[in-house]
């Protein structure tokens, strides 16, 4: 599994909609996609942080998201849409027992 990490500077009278706008734009759009786990969406109320967690299957199908489609989902943000700050990527390692 690999973690898709992204960080949002989002001031704090946009946090709600800017969260619920990323539920029904990029968590719907994501859902259909190959090698789409899940996500979470953290919150920083110090530093003004959105962070969001997405979880794929693999790299190669994370990396398998054509422009086009990133380019049509940022594009539904609207007014809501937020450059990211930072961007990180993490494998998760599994160790047998």
């Amino acid at each position: 599994m690999v973690i898709e990490w992204l960080k949002f500077q989002v001031p704090p009278e946009k946090w709600e909609a800017f969260i619920q706008r990323d539920e029904e734009v990029w968590t719907a759009g994501l859902r259909s996609l190959p090698g789409f786990l899940g996500k979470e969406t953290w919150v920083d109320p110090v530093q003004n942080e959105v962070v969001i967690l997405i979880r794929w299957q693999t790299r190669e199908l994370w990396k398998s998201v054509s422009q086009s489609t990133i380019d049509e989902l940022d594009a539904k943000m609207g007014d809501l849409q937020i450059a990211i700050a930072e961007s990180r990527e993490y494998q998760v390692r599994k160790f047998l027992h």
